[in-house]
């Protein structure tokens, strides 16, 4: 029950002692328009509903974690005659957060006008916020009484890490680790015949299978074939979704670990796969990383992913996945930000 409610209350009881003490016309009228009040009050409530629109606006589908996040709320009034007293009310909560905060905004809206209210506010940590508009207050003429309706429209916010480059060192074993790959370096020569990395001069120490007739008969001397170098994924990063003890900031801590050590990676020219367990749709997500953009896409779908709740299972879709895949180094974030290479702590990561 609101202030005004109250005080509504109370002079109704001044009104009824009034009529009791003093035998007047006045104060009836005074008592029987209060008493009728609230009936009336109910019916103008229910008209003016109907001419109140209010909808979401623009929220935007991404942000950066402190970074100030500005919501839009459309709000019209259809009555032409009438102004509308209104008060918004809507919560921001992080997906892996119990808490919420609650906002709330009033006013008063002209007839037959348009308007927007804007809520601003920033999350500390990475992941998801899910912006909801709970439901507006339509006052009647005096601000006594109100009608609640229920919104419930709902917005989800990306909240990007920082993507900060961290400390580590990458060791020869995957400088020099060959993988696979449909991709060829075009800096590095290898062995693979599907590729071709430059076509030169021959050299004594040249195999005669690296020929190239053709190109040798065009330019009436031996030329042979260099094969590409296969760029394939040779780390490894595993996030360890699993929910049992995971909360908000554990979350947002294994995003940012992720998001910084594959950041760098990319920075080292040092191409790697990015996995986690779908535990939803009974897979293993693997995402290949090569370049600044791809690093962008993974964070942006591993901030909605759900994690997992039968660790089990995930032992045996890692095993699955992953059987006859090497890589010269596993990094494993897990749910509270920890980062392990092949199964140790490290200071500096070495992969």
């Amino acid at each position: 029950m609101g202030k005004r409610t109250i005080v509504y209350v109370l002079v109704v009881i001044l009104s009824v002692y009034l009529f009791f003490v003093y035998d007047d016309q006045i104060m009836t009228g005074i008592l029987l328009l209060e008493i009728v009040y609230p009936v009336l009050s109910v019916i103008y409530l229910y008209k003016i509903g109907r001419m109140f629109e209010i909808k979401i606006g623009y929220v935007p589908n991404m942000a950066e974690k402190k970074n100030k996040i500005r919501a839009e709320i459309v709000i019209k009034n259809r009555l032409k005659v009438r102004s509308i007293r209104y008060r918004v009310r809507m919560h921001i909560t992080n997906r892996y957060f119990k808490r919420s905060i609650h906002k709330k905004a009033s006013g008063i809206l002209e007839p037959a006008k348009s308007g927007k209210i804007y809520f601003v506010f920033s999350s500390d940590y990475s992941g998801s916020l899910k912006f909801v508009l709970d439901s507006v207050e339509i006052y009647d003429l005096l601000g006594v009484f109100y009608r609640t309706i229920k919104i419930k429209k709902k917005k989800y916010i990306g909240i990007m890490p920082s993507f900060e480059l961290m400390p580590l060192e990458i060791t020869r074993r995957t400088r020099e680790f060959a993988a696979d790959a449909d991709k060829f370096s075009d800096e590095k020569s290898g062995d693979d015949p599907s590729e071709i990395y430059q076509v030169r001069e021959y050299r004594m120490q040249d195999s005669i299978r690296s020929i190239h007739w053709k190109m040798s008969a065009k330019e009436d001397k031996i030329m042979v074939k260099e094969q590409g170098f296969p760029m394939g994924c040779v780390v490894l990063i595993w996030l360890n979704l699993y929910k049992k003890g995971m909360k908000g900031k554990g979350i947002s801590a294994l995003l940012e670990k992720a998001a910084d050590l594959s950041m760098t990676l990319t920075e080292e020219r040092c191409i790697h796969m990015i996995a986690w367990f779908d535990e939803k749709n009974l897979r293993v997500v693997k995402l290949r990383v090569d370049s600044e953009q791809s690093v962008y896409e993974w964070v942006w779908r591993l901030i909605e992913a759900e994690p997992f709740e039968n660790s089990e299972l995930e032992s045996i879709y890692y095993s699955e996945t992953f059987r006859g895949e090497y890589f010269s180094s596993i990094a494993v974030v897990d749910g509270m930000g920890n980062l392990t290479v092949n199964k140790e702590k490290q200071e500096i990561p070495k992969l």
